[in-house]
C-alpha cells in the first residue's frame, strides 16, 4: 500500500475510534437503561418477536423466516447508508455499538411486514397492496410517531414520505427473492423428479 493511502486509513480509524468513543460516552449520558427511550427499545424488539412465534405459520415457516430475514437485511444496511450520509440520526440506540435503530430494523419492522406477507399468502390475497399498508403503517405511522417523539431524526431530503418509500422497496425486494429462490427449488425438485 501506498504511503499516502496508509496514513489515510490511519487517520480514517483513528476518526472511527473518536467516534466511537463520544458515542459510546452520548448513549450512557442521554440512551442508557436509565432512560424511558431505552424500554421503548426493548418493547419494540421483544413485543414482535413473541407475537411472530405465537402467530408465524407453521406449515410455511422457512419461507416467512426467509421472506424477514431479507427484510431485517435490507432495513439495516439502508439504515447504516442513511445514518452514514447523514440522512437519518438515531438519538436513542439500543446499544452504543451500533448507531442504527436495532430495535426497529430486526424486529418491529420484519414481524410487521412477515405478518402482512403470512396474511397475503394465506388468504391468497395481492402481497404487493398488502405491502402497500404495511409500509404506510411502518414508514408514515411509526415514521410519524418516532419523529414526534424524537426517536428520530430526518435531514435533508429525507422525510417520512421517503421512509414508506424505502420501506416498500424493500417489502417487494424480499418478496421477489422468496419467489425467485421458490422458484429455484421448485425448478430442481422438477430436475430431480425427471432424474428418477
Amino acid at each position: 500500500m501506498k504511503q499516502e493511502q496508509q496514513q489515510m486509513v490511519d487517520k480514517m480509524r483513528e476518526m472511527t475510534a473518536k467516534g466511537d468513543d463520544f458515542h459510546t460516552e452520548y448513549w450512557s449520558r442521554f440512551a442508557d437503561f436509565e432512560n424511558w427511550h431505552f424500554w421503548l427499545n426493548i418493547l419494540f424488539l421483544l413485543a414482535p418477536l413473541i407475537l411472530l412465534l405465537i402467530f408465524i405459520d407453521r406449515k410455511r415457516i422457512f419461507q416467512i423466516l426467509f421472506f424477514g430475514f431479507a427484510i431485517h437485511a435490507l432495513m439495516n444496511y439502508l439504515d447504516s447508508v442513511a445514518v452514514l450520509k447523514g440522512l437519518v440520526f438515531h438519538p436513542f440506540p439500543l446499544t452504543p455499538l451500533m448507531n442504527i435503530n436495532l430495535s426497529i430494523n430486526t424486529s418491529f419492522i420484519p414481524v410487521t411486514f412477515m405478518l402482512t406477507y403470512q396474511y397475503c399468502i394465506k388468504r391468497n390475497k395481492n402481497v404487493y397492496i398488502g405491502g402497500i399498508f404495511a409500509s404506510i403503517g411502518t414508514g408514515i405511522v411509526l415514521g410519524g410517531f418516532a419523529k414526534a417523539i424524537d426517536y428520530i431524526q430526518l435531514y435533508h431530503w429525507m422525510n417520512v414520505g421517503f421512509i414508506f418509500l424505502f420501506d416498500y422497496v424493500q417489502f417487494v425486494t424480499a418478496v421477489l427473492l422468496v419467489k425467485f429462490f421458490m422458484y429455484l427449488g421448485e425448478k430442481k425438485g422438477r430436475q430431480d423428479q425427471m432424474i428418477e
